[in-house]
């Protein structure tokens, strides 16, 4: 099994090509024209090139056409789909090539620009499809903002059920790595918008936010070059708690964070910075350091076929040579961006620094820790070693669930990163153990 390189591996990113556009109506036909024409050379023309060098953007020429010729001769567009995707929209074609048929994703966000194409397996539904979990038939799912301190502004949705009887709790939702929207989207899957619709119907009201720099266009030179841990996650989801002020059927009183890998490894200082905060959930949260998980994950997806190919062992080797070098400081600020995922030294030097497991025993909040034990991302030593660490605190709590994955969605078979292309939803099981953990220490 191929290993992806460590940057890439962390960010769960593709490297985004972006693509001008009169209007995002047509530009789904117009992008197939120019497949099926081969017009590459003007295809590439319209590409946003800030920031990318001639090299960069050479290679990017090239494999494009690539990716859209080794399928035979475009046949016909069978169908466009459409997604809403918090500021942007998500389009994937539908088309029949002389070998096979392919789904084309492309996300078009606010300025009508292209961003993240990818080629997918052939799918008559390839976007997310809402389920109605156990509880209120109803949901409202309201759109808002999330001010920053420095003043960015997040799209946001608040998630409700029937809240004219008393007031609720309510739960911030906090992104794992990467660029995410406020569902946390990962192929055809949303797993915070589920989690949102079934906390509604079980009478729990939820936030969820547009992580910092899915908006790219808002972040200013100084906020891409200073980012670290706190900027990125921790200060914008103690930003996000001000906003449940407005909601009179909030009770400010019995507000929960749940974090999501990253996110579930920040929530222990969004707590221990949040006073007011009644309790965290920890979904697929690292014990160790960030850094020192890397290099299981990438070995632990070499292992999924059971066997270690030569280039597989020499990406293990540079994996862990990138690895030493994130955890020595004068190394590290030698280091160029493209080794490390885009962000600067500040961002690797602050993860280096965090200790989630110490400012967990701070803690005398509850704490719910939960891990799939087909997660290959956040393995399960990781979660037997929270229960080690935190052997001695009364307030935490622990679930781990033999079928799911790192999205906590039930694994049907395929394994590795193309697991995430299958369309699942999160199991009412886990809603409710959640919702009973909320309701248990509301």
């Amino acid at each position: 099994m191929r290993i992806l390189k460590i940057h890439f591996l962390l960010l769960m990113a593709l490297i985004s090509v972006e693509i001008k556009a009169q209007t995002t109506a047509l530009l789904p036909q117009k992008v197939f024209d120019f497949i099926k024409q081969k017009r590459f050379d003007e295809l590439f023309k319209l590409v946003d090139t800030s920031g990318l060098t001639k090299d960069f953007l050479a290679s990017q020429r090239a494999q494009m056409e690539t990716n859209f010729t080794q399928f035979g001769k475009v046949k016909k567009l069978i169908a466009i789909y459409e997604d809403e995707a918090g500021v942007k929209k998500r389009y994937s074609l539908c088309i029949q090539f002389k070998k096979e048929k392919k789904n084309i994703h492309f996300t078009v966000n606010a300025k009508q620009k292209i961003e993240n194409y990818s080629i997918k397996e052939f799918n008559e539904a390839p976007f997310f499809q809402l389920k109605v979990y156990n509880g209120f038939a109803e949901v409202t799912d309201l759109t808002t903002e999330v001010k920053t301190r420095d003043g960015l502004t997040l799209g946001a949705n608040i998630a409700f059920g029937d809240t004219s009887k008393q007031k609720s709790p309510l739960v911030i939702f906090v992104h794992g790595s990467g660029i995410s929207d406020r569902d946390e989207t990962i192929g055809p899957n949303k797993p915070f918008r589920d989690l949102a619709q079934g906390f509604a119907q079980k009478g729990i009201v939820s936030l969820r936010y547009d992580k910092r720099g899915y908006d790219k266009h808002q972040l200013t030179k100084q906020m891409m070059d200073s980012i670290d841990i706190y900027t990125e996650t921790i200060f914008d989801a103690i930003d996000a708690i001000h906003l449940a002020k407005q909601f009179s059927f909030i009770d400010t009183n019995q507000i929960y964070i749940m974090g999501h890998s990253q996110g579930a490894m920040c929530a222990t200082m969004i707590a221990k910075l949040s006073p007011k905060i009644k309790g965290i959930i920890l979904l697929a949260g690292p014990a160790k350091n960030l850094i020192d998980v890397l290099p299981e994950q990438a070995r632990y997806m070499a292992l999924l076929d059971d066997t270690i190919t030569n280039l597989e062992e020499m990406q293990l080797t540079e994996n862990k040579w990138l690895v030493d070098k994130l955890k020595n400081p004068t190394e590290l600020k030698k280091m160029p961006k493209a080794l490390l995922g885009g962000t600067g030294y500040k961002y690797w030097q602050s993860i280096s620094n965090f200790n989630q497991v110490e400012t967990a025993k701070s803690l005398s909040i509850p704490i719910y820790i939960l891990n799939g034990e087909n997660d290959f991302q956040v393995i399960m030593s990781e979660f037997e070693l929270w229960k080690t660490e935190l052997a001695n605190k009364a307030n935490v709590q622990y679930k781990s669930y033999p079928k799911l994955n790192h999205l906590f969605l039930e694994t049907v078979g395929e394994r590795g990163m193309k697991e995430y292309d299958i369309p699942g939803h999160i199991p009412q099981y886990v809603i409710d153990d959640l919702v009973q953990f909320i309701k248990s220490t509301y």
